[in-house]
């Protein structure tokens, strides 16, 4: 039985802006924070992880490309760097991520398939299903389920402060984005 993630949602909700009065109560213009997801705390004007994916998606949704272009890509990037590409036999997604190495062996980027049924999308082995590929990415980017860790936006990505900065990212593409 497949479980919806709708009750996550509220992890992708925008925050909401304060009023003038209480603006300075908080400390250093922080805004609430939510207790399941601490380092998921924003400034209320913010730009949440669902909308850096959105705006983003040239970058890291890469249909065209190969496992072994996918894996050229990421091996040079940190730990929990990701891509979602079309497998060409399958034509499923696939969620490809670099995990680090272990003591003595090269570090590996591992694929997981990205089922979908009907209108729903999960990811192969898990029981958590998203409406769209945005949620789906965005759950995993703070919460780990199936996975060792939580999957990690590119460096120029996760640094955008506006939507011009994250046009500027998604015009330049991938070549740009990843090391």
């Amino acid at each position: 039985m497949k479980v919806s993630a709708l009750q996550t949602d509220f992890i992708f909700s925008p925050i909401p802006d304060v009023d003038e009065g209480e603006e300075e109560e908080e400390e250093e213009g922080m805004g609430p924070c939510l207790p399941v997801t601490p380092k998921n705390c924003l400034s209320p004007r913010g730009i949440s992880v669902l909308e850096k994916l959105v705006k983003t998606c040239p970058v890291w949704l890469q249909l065209g490309l190969d496992r072994v272009e996918a894996a050229r890509i990421l091996n040079r990037e940190v730990t929990g760097t990701f891509l979602v590409r079309q497998d060409s036999c399958s034509k499923h997604l696939v969620l490809c991520v670099h995990f680090p190495a272990l003591v003595g062996s090269s570090s590996k980027v591992l694929e997981y398939t990205i089922k979908e049924e009907k209108s729903i999308l999960y990811l192969e082995g898990s029981v958590l299903v998203f409406e769209d590929i945005f949620r789906l990415i965005a759950f995993y980017c703070v919460s780990r389920d199936l996975l060792p860790f939580t999957l990690r936006l590119p460096q120029a990505i996760l640094e955008a402060s506006s939507f011009t900065d994250l046009k500027t990212i998604s015009s330049l593409g991938l070549d740009s984005t990843y090391k």
